[in-house]
């Protein structure tokens, strides 16, 4: 028997797995003589009065754009790292990511207080915080700023991307959407959008999440999941921001036949260089993503490798210059 969404939401956050601290390097990052080389860096950041952590993959040269990464709940900064080749991709391109931790392993995507966050909006604050603590210590280009999620963490980019379009030049979801309640949000400026969804997402459908499920809420560090617009009303909402009126879908090649899965992708031009609006929908992809291991398939439902979602998104970003 298939589970209540709202039985796979508590299983699969059980199951998934202002002043700028010392920044420190892991232990063999930064060898005598290895300038040229990528470097992680441990760092802390006091926002809203927590100490909030952050991992950072800095690639060799001066002031590289970065990828702000965020972890879907019930995971962690370390986990979607060493899981979804984000790192690897991102820094072949010449990108630097950085992974910050989230409070209560997830993020502040409701816009009205919860009974763990008080204050809804901390977590972007946290975020416009990161972004100028990376270009003041780092020197990383503070006009090529770029969020990235999984399913939380994408709603949370995506807001923090519409209510501070002036520190984020873009944003990418995996499995997440815009926000419904109290009103559904869209963005106002022109800001740049890779999304990746599946058809057959368990927990949160590819036609939005108007209601919150029955039992969505339970489990340790448990919130209830917000609501959302669907997902290509999510895509339409950014093209029309960014002016891009004219949509092409294309059918990609089924490089996986056995995984379930295939692909389209849909684009949204604007006239002239690459597309602003970029949507890949995964048919018959769960809540997942793509080309990542294969893990919970039983709660969140199958893990396409028809297209590497990490991969994508180091080329959308790196391709904005």
């Amino acid at each position: 028997m298939r589970p209540t969404r709202g039985a796979a939401w508590a299983a699969a956050a059980l199951l998934a797995a202002g002043c700028a601290g010392a920044p420190a390097e892991a232990p063999g990052a930064a060898a005598a003589g290895a300038a040229a080389e990528p470097r992680l860096i441990e760092g802390t950041l006091e926002s809203g009065g927590e100490v909030r952590d952050y991992r950072l993959h800095l690639p060799p040269g001066e002031g590289p754009p970065v990828v702000i990464a965020l972890h879907g709940k019930g995971s962690s900064a370390a986990d979607m790292d060493e899981f979804n080749g984000l790192t690897g991709a991102a820094l072949e391109s010449g990108l630097a990511v950085a992974y910050p931790q989230g409070l209560h392993e997830g993020w502040g995507d409701h816009r009205v207080p919860t009974e763990l966050r008080p204050d809804p909006g901390a977590d972007v604050a946290f975020l416009t915080a990161l972004a100028g603590e990376l270009a003041a210590e780092y020197g990383i280009d503070p006009d090529r700023v770029y969020l990235a999620g999984q399913s939380n963490g994408a709603n949370m980019a995506l807001r923090a991307a519409v209510e501070e379009p002036g520190v984020f030049a873009g944003v990418a979801a995996v499995a997440g959407q815009l926000p419904l309640d109290p009103e559904p949000m869209r963005p106002a400026e022109a800001t740049p959008l890779l999304m990746v969804y599946g058809t057959e997402d368990p927990l949160r459908p590819y036609e939005g999440l108007p209601e919150v499920p029955p039992g969505g809420g339970s489990g340790e560090f448990a919130e209830p999941p917000i609501t959302t617009i669907g997902t290509r009303e999510t895509a339409e909402s950014f093209a029309d921001a960014n002016g891009a009126a004219e949509e092409e879908t294309e059918a990609l090649p089924d490089t996986d036949p056995e995984d379930g899965t295939t692909v389209e992708r849909t684009s949204w031009h604007d006239g002239g260089g690459p597309p602003p609006v970029v949507l890949y929908t995964v048919d018959g992809g769960g809540h997942t993503w793509p080309g990542a291991a294969d893990r919970f398939a039983d709660i969140v439902g199958v893990t396409s490798r028809d297209i590497d979602a990490g991969a994508l998104i180091a080329e959308f970003f790196a391709g904005r210059g």
